[in-house]
């Protein structure tokens, strides 16, 4: 049964506010072209609490427990590497890594959509089943071909299914806090995948592959299933628009394309130390045991989880889209000017932490920044159509590190400097959106 909707209500705006709560509030804008109506006149604003906080519990766990297993591959990939799969090269297991990610992205846009029209709750049943499924279906897999099919296409899809309306869901609750909720919801899957990298290793250690994906089926399973319960929408039946599959509208605008853009480039530099920092690890200090070389990335986990939170404090106080540069341009330096000279085992934990903390913000701002620029009437769809500008990078970004460290004879200054550098283009090309909608360098927006 849907929660009741919140009573009519008169808004007073301060004039500080007035602009950033008048495109937040614009929650079923047709067009990017369309204006919106006054805050004063709308009459059914997010509560900003109550219920919205068990909506927001579910949806973390939902993101810690399906997309934050990407963030566990770079133990997945060393044990492969070592004891599975020994042949395999660095590039094609981190091809593997990516899949996931890669058939996300392409596939969101779809039941971003359809949720929009049909409502949120079919799909996420659909996605945390399939999601399940796979993980039992890894206890069967022995060939690699195997684990493209299981943990790319079926994972991928099941992703494809839950990671756009999770991210979703929040702006329907919560609207001072809309970029905070968001956040928390994103960093969900850096808290999932610093737990499962930690927990995971030692299962793979005491009692093999195949009987720790048997554990993990169960958990995933149980975690879930009480998720689904937790989570709500407060949109009626009728509200509900028709889908439009292509809004032209915003492929005519320039600043879709420079926040695209934006993500295009900064994906592509994302994964390298997420999924090389073990590998890395490893060889710069030879003597590290199996769970001293995969902190590093689970301490840059936890860090994303903390960094993913709180980024929604300051981006509801200086605004989304000055933290989505600040945050892009934060984690291409941290790569070109701290991953490139360290060397002992202190400094690549500093860098896994100062890195974590920065580098997967964009996913935890990029709903709210949406929202800022063109309303949350059909926000899961655009964060659909959003995730396609990721896709390159997702497929083939960690890859082409792989291949530029293979190439180099294990340079990792060049896979540093190519990360890096594609997130600080990343930075550069977003700042055409941000003065072109908004042209004072220290307003809020």
């Amino acid at each position: 049964m849907d929660t009741p909707r919140s009573e009519k209500t008169h808004v007073e705006v301060s004039e500080d506010d007035k602009a950033f709560k008048y495109a937040e509030a614009r929650s079923a804008a047709p067009s990017v072209y369309e204006k919106g109506v006054a805050v004063e006149e709308v009459a059914d604003l997010p509560p900003d609490g109550g219920r919205g906080w068990l909506v927001v519990f579910g949806c973390v766990i939902f993101s810690a427990a399906t997309v934050g297993w990407g963030y566990v591959w770079g133990v997945t990939e060393e044990y492969f590497k070592e004891h599975v799969f020994p042949d395999a090269s660095e590039s094609v297991l981190s091809t593997l890594g990516s899949m996931s990610g890669m058939f996300m992205t392409m596939l969101s846009v779809i039941p971003g959509k359809l949720a929009d029209r049909y409502g949120y709750k079919p799909f996420l049943a659909a996605g945390g089943a399939l999601w399940t499924l796979s993980m039992f279906l890894c206890v069967f897999a022995t060939q690699l071909w195997h684990f493209f099919v299981i943990m790319g296409l079926i994972q991928g899809l099941a992703n494809a299914l839950v990671y756009p309306l999770i991210v979703a869901l929040p702006a329907q609750w919560f609207l001072r806090y809309r970029a905070l909720t968001t956040g928390m919801v994103v960093a969900g899957s850096s808290l999932g995948g610093a737990v499962s990298s930690l927990v995971f290793r030692e299962l793979l250690t005491t009692f093999g592959l195949k009987k720790s994906f048997g554990i993990y089926t169960a958990i995933d399973g149980s975690l879930l299933f009480v998720a689904w319960f937790m989570i709500s929408e407060r949109r009626k039946p009728s509200e509900r628009k028709k889908i439009v599959w292509i809004d032209r509208s915003f492929f005519s605008d320039p600043v879709f394309w420079s926040l695209g853009l934006c993500f295009f480039f900064t994906v592509f530099g994302y994964l390298s130390p997420i999924f090389f920092l073990p590998t890395f690890a490893s060889q710069k200090l030879p003597h590290l045991s199996d769970l001293l070389a995969a902190l590093p990335v689970t301490m840059l986990n936890f860090s994303a989880a903390a960094g993913r939170t709180l980024i929604g404090f300051l981006a509801d106080r200086i605004g989304p889209v000055n933290s989505l540069w600040a945050m892009v341009m934060l984690s291409g330096l941290t790569q070109l000017l701290v991953w490139t000279f360290v060397s002992n085992y202190a400094g690549i934990m500093a860098f896994a932490i100062m890195y974590g903390f920065v580098c997967g913000c964009f996913l935890s701002l990029s709903p709210a920044v949406a929202a800022q620029l063109w309303g949350s009437g059909r926000l899961a769809g655009l964060s659909g159509l959003m995730l396609l500008f990721n896709l390159p990078g997702n497929s083939a970004g960690a890859p082409l590190g792989g291949a530029i460290l293979s190439g180099t004879g294990n340079n990792w200054t060049a896979v540093s400097c190519y990360s890096g550098g594609l997130q600080i283009l990343g930075a550069t090309v977003l700042l055409y959106a941000r003065l072109k909608r908004e042209p004072k360098v220290f307003a809020r927006y």
